[in-house]
């Protein structure tokens, strides 16, 4: 599979097997990862990953844990349904599209690792520029495991309500940050096309580029 036909079938996939990864394979993905560009070669980043048995399954009930969160939050809750039926909806439609989670052979984590190689005046900005680094080393990490036919997600938000467990059962010190998640593995099938939900509401790419100047879409 090419780069072109990789980044187009990339999906988020968020149902796996269990079928292991050869390490060949994994290390494959793991150093595409990596050549990324990282903004002024500080290479502030690590990726954690995780096989060992108990700590996928911890990470996978965070994670899973984190979803409930989320989708208490973000899904409107039905009209006439307390708070805390919305929750428990919530924690049931993560544990009904998420349950494989548990199974998936290997996670890989996107840690952002500070360098210091920034001066003050630059810090906050450097941040940025470290953070959106990790981002590019991600993406090259999600089209590399797709060329090798392998399944991933990228998650940030469901790990941000408990980082701090997450960072103790990673072994990551305080000032690491596990930015990015994403299980990796095989899946019984690849999605294809966009889930209805979103299908609704996506922008053409033609609206989204503009030419010359704001507003001047090819749509």
């Amino acid at each position: 599979m090419d780069a072109f036909e990789a980044i187009r079938k990339r999906r988020a996939v968020r149902n796996y097997t269990d079928r292991p990864i050869d390490d060949a394979v994994l290390d494959k993905v793991l150093r595409h990862a990596l050549v990324a560009p990282t903004g002024s070669g500080a290479q502030a980043w690590s990726l954690m990953v995780v096989r060992d048995a108990g700590k996928r399954r911890a990470i996978a009930d965070l994670i899973i844990d984190g979803g409930a969160t989320y989708f208490g939050i973000m899904r409107p809750a039905k009209e006439g349904t307390s708070p805390e039926e919305h929750q428990a909806w919530a924690k049931g439609y993560a544990e009904q599209i998420l349950p494989t989670y548990r199974v998936a052979p290997a996670w890989v984590v996107g840690l952002l690792v500070p360098r210091g190689n920034y001066p003050e005046r630059m810090r906050e900005g450097g941040h940025i520029d470290d953070l959106i680094s990790l981002a590019f080393a991600f993406e090259n990490l999600m089209v590399a495991a797709r060329a090798e036919g392998l399944g991933t997600v990228p998650t940030t938000a469901f790990q941000r309500f408990e980082k701090d467990r997450l960072r103790e059962i990673l072994g990551v010190p305080a000032d690491v940050d596990p930015a990015i998640v994403t299980p990796l593995g095989y899946p019984p099938e690849f999605p294809k096309g966009l889930p209805p939900a979103l299908q609704r509401n996506y922008r053409t790419w033609k609206s989204l580029v503009h030419d010359d100047s704001y507003g001047n879409t090819r749509e």
